[in-house]
């Protein structure tokens, strides 16, 4: 089973890794990871002022403050077998174009843990991936 664990390299990310990591043999053992953060994408009215030297390293240094300490979390956890698929634009959105370009059969996400009027109220990425995606999702609060 190919699954997709959604990264922004908040507490929550962590919440679900560790879960992962604690029932390894359910989620991890014999299927395969697939790593995604989504990093804000830089506005077109603004990279129009910008080089795409610039763009590109500011995509990169976003990327590096989260997907590093994760790659160090999951090498502490014995998690060493996964791919990670880098993009940036609406977060919700691309981790939906992440699942279905690589097939996942599960997406796992952390979530706020907010009620149902916090979410109607702010919306949420968690909410708009489970809302869109005919994909297994499982939200770790």
């Amino acid at each position: 089973m190919k699954i997709l664990i959604a990264v922004d390299g908040s507490a929550h990310t962590q919440k679900a890794i560790d879960y992962l990591a604690k029932n390894r043999a359910m989620f991890i053992d014999g299927n395969e990871l697939v790593v995604v953060h989504v990093c804000i994408g830089v506005p077109g009215h603004v990279t129009r002022h910008l080089s795409k030297e610039i763009v590109r390293d500011y995509y990169a240094e976003e990327t590096a403050k989260v997907l590093d300490p994760l790659k160090a979390t999951l090498a502490r956890a014995g998690i060493t077998s996964y791919k990670v698929d880098q993009r940036h634009g609406h977060a919700a959105e691309e981790i939906l174009k992440a699942a279905a370009d690589c097939g996942a059969e599960l997406i796992v996400m952390g979530t706020h843990g907010h009620g149902l009027f916090g979410r109607a109220l702010m919306g949420s990425v968690a909410t708009k991936v489970v809302a869109e995606t005919d994909i297994s999702v499982l939200l770790v609060q």
